[in-house]
Order: C-alpha cells, then sequence, then structure tokens
C-alpha cells in the first residue's frame, strides 16, 4: 500500500516545467509536504477533454470518495486501488474507462515501515526515492461530486506488487509512471482501459533509493513539518 508519501519541493517553476502544468491556481498548496496523510489536500493533475484545455493542477482530498458514497469515512477504505482489481472494481472501472478520471499525483517519496525487533519500539519508517530524489506522479483515480453543496474532488493511488528494493520492507508499492510519456500515455484518451492498466507495474529497482527516516513520521500533525523528518 502507500499510505504517506512527500512532495518536498517548493519550486512551482521546475515542478510546472517537469509535469507540463500551471500553478497559478493552486500556488503553494500542496507543496513542500514532508508527510502527505489521507484525507488532506493533494497536488494532482488531470486532463479535462471537455474543456480541451489540457493539462490542469488540481488539489484534491486524498481517498475516494465514490458517487454512491453516503460518508466521507468511505475515503479512509480508499487511499489505495491495487492495479490487479481495477476492471473487476465498481467503484475503480468506471473511471479507469474515462480519460477525466485518471490522474498523476506528484510526489518525489514514498514512505512504508519496518516492524522493531522489540515489538514494544515503534516502527522505523523508510522513504523510498526515485532518481536521487527527482519529483515524479503516481499513477491515480479521480472523481469528483456534490457533497453538502460543495464540489468535493477526490483522489486515490494505484499500487501494485513490489520490485526487489521496496519488497525488503513492505509487498506492495505505489504505480510510478517511469517517464514523462508513460504519463502522457496514462492520461491520454487514446488508450482503451486495459492498455491503462498494463501501465500500472512496479518500477524498476535500480531506480530507487531507500533510506531511514524520522519516526516522527508515525504520527500526523502535532508536529511542523520540514527536512528533519526525513533523518532517522
Amino acid at each position: 500500500m502507500c499510505g504517506r508519501y512527500t512532495l518536498t519541493s517548493s519550486d512551482e517553476r521546475r515542478l510546472g516545467s517537469r509535469f507540463r502544468i500551471s500553478l497559478d491556481e493552486t500556488g503553494d498548496e500542496g507543496l513542500g509536504r514532508y508527510n502527505v496523510a489521507p484525507t488532506q489536500e493533494v497536488l494532482m493533475v488531470k486532463v479535462d477533454p471537455e474543456a480541451g484545455s489540457g493539462r490542469e493542477a488540481v488539489l484534491a482530498r486524498w481517498g475516494l470518495v465514490p458517487f454512491w458514497a453516503k460518508d466521507l469515512k468511505t475515503g479512509y477504505r480508499m487511499i489505495n486501488a491495487r492495479a490487479e482489481g481495477l476492471l473487476e472494481s465498481r467503484a475503480y472501472a468506471p473511471l479507469v474507462r474515462k480519460q477525466a478520471n485518471r490522474c498523476l499525483i506528484l510526489a518525489d517519496g514514498f514512505y512504508e515501515w519496518m516492524k522493531a525487533e522489540n515489538p514494544r519500539s515503534p516502527k522505523q519508517p523508510v522513504r523510498f526515492t526515485v532518481d536521487d530524489g527527482e519529483p515524479f506522479a503516481f499513477a491515480g483515480l479521480v472523481t469528483s461530486r456534490e457533497w453538502e453543496g460543495e464540489k468535493l474532488t477526490t483522489c486515490t493511488i494505484i499500487t501494485t506488487e513490489a520490485n526487489d528494493e521496496v519488497a525488503r520492507v513492505h509487498n506492495r508499492m505505489p504505480v510510478i509512471l517511469p517517464d514523462p510519456e508513460v504519463e502522457a500515455a496514462w492520461l491520454s484518451g487514446e488508450l482503451d482501459p486495459g492498455e491503462a492498466v498494463s501501465l500500472c507495474r512496479p518500477l524498476d529497482p535500480a531506480r530507487i533509493t531507500a533510506k531511514l527516516a524520522n519516526p516522527a513520521l508515525n504520527k500526523v500533525g502535532g508536529t511542523k513539518e520540514g527536512p528533519e523528518f526525513l533523518e532517522a
């Protein structure tokens, strides 16, 4: 699974160039994050085929709330979507089929936790980065609906089996799209659902680096986020 991640960069120009977006609407919201957690707003990229305006940067609540859900708590159970079951899922299959519901969720690292040898000790967070800390995109799904009279946009991160590097800590990992061409394909309206799902596979382990992180990450909130979260 993927239950916590980072987008530590606050460089709007760099991210805008890398993902071919303008951050004028979102500004620095979602940037400079060291402990992104479910139900928080995250920065993502989507295409609106009807508007014909190309890519747009959007803030979305992490934890998908489908149109039939009667409670926002549903989102807690839908922060991740398993790639292997996307096309059979009542919630996810309709989203995979539509270009407008596929998205890129921007990040530059993600966390998993190792169990301590002493069961009384806290779990040890491990941060995984790609290409020495370069920004990347998770494959995601997004949907919007009305909630209490306002528009609610929510998203989920697609996961797959872990590659050899991540498997030392956890048996699942987020789908990290390997390059801008595959990101563009995921957002494209030219792929059928099966072709889109075929993009959701483990990243080459040679590109991933693992490093112990600060156990302060075990809690969400209460401690101001900063670079110290990345140090064991």
